[in-house]
């Protein structure tokens, strides 16, 4: 068993699992709002990529470090642009319906 491969896989699997008790913990605003079970799902996810390099690495007695530091790494990169998607999305379609809101009552007023 390779251990440098082994406790860079537990290092991702440490850093994941802190993430999404952050998510049920936090006090940042995609902690506390109504998206926030997408983010828990995400986390969950991005748990369960980084508990499957670890299974590998766990049976794969030669299994090189490049290797699990290029798939945590990745899995890690995939997390992140979800939740930035999550987030970025979320808030422009809220604008938008708070603007198509103010549009009908304006509409509204004047007739």
């Amino acid at each position: 068993m390779n251990t440098a491969a082994v406790i860079t896989a537990c290092i991702f699997l440490l850093l994941s699992l802190v993430a999404l008790i952050f998510l049920f913990v936090g006090k940042a605003p995609f902690c506390t709002g109504k998206y926030r079970n997408f983010y828990r799902g995400s986390c969950g996810v991005y748990i369960s990529g980084v508990v499957l390099v670890l299974i590998f690495t766990l049976i794969m007695k030669g299994l090189p470090v490049a290797y699990v530091l290029i798939s945590d790494i990745t899995i890690t990169l995939v997390f992140c642009f979800t939740v930035g998607l999550i987030y970025f999305m979320t808030r422009s379609i809220v604008e938008a319906s708070s603007k198509a809101v103010d549009n009908d009552k304006d509409t509204e007023d004047k007739e």
